[in-house]
């Protein structure tokens, strides 16, 4: 369950599947951990995969995704409100 006093949750999409795998393969090189999971439907109509972030450092993160130039499509801060967790775009 998500502590509300931890650090926020994020999730970044990008434009195709590999460059989510890559990414993800990227941060686990540097000891991040991270999600594939599929794009909610409210922020995505078509299928698609993005990397959920559980309470990291989201400038280190970027910092990582840009050396390796791996651009995203779009990064939410993921709130946990009401049994069902809300997304704000962010980038």
């Amino acid at each position: 369950m998500h502590n509300p006093q931890s650090a926020p949750d994020y999730l970044l999409t990008f434009s195709s599947f590999y460059k989510a795998m890559y990414a993800r393969d990227k941060l686990m090189e540097q000891g991040i951990g991270s999600q594939l999971r599929r794009v909610p439907t409210q922020l995505l109509r078509s299928c698609g995969q993005a990397l959920y972030l559980n309470g990291q450092d989201l400038q280190r993160v970027l910092a990582i995704l840009a050396q390796s130039q791996i651009d995203t499509r779009g990064i939410f801060m993921v709130t946990h409100g009401s049994g069902s967790p809300a997304y704000r775009r962010i980038q």
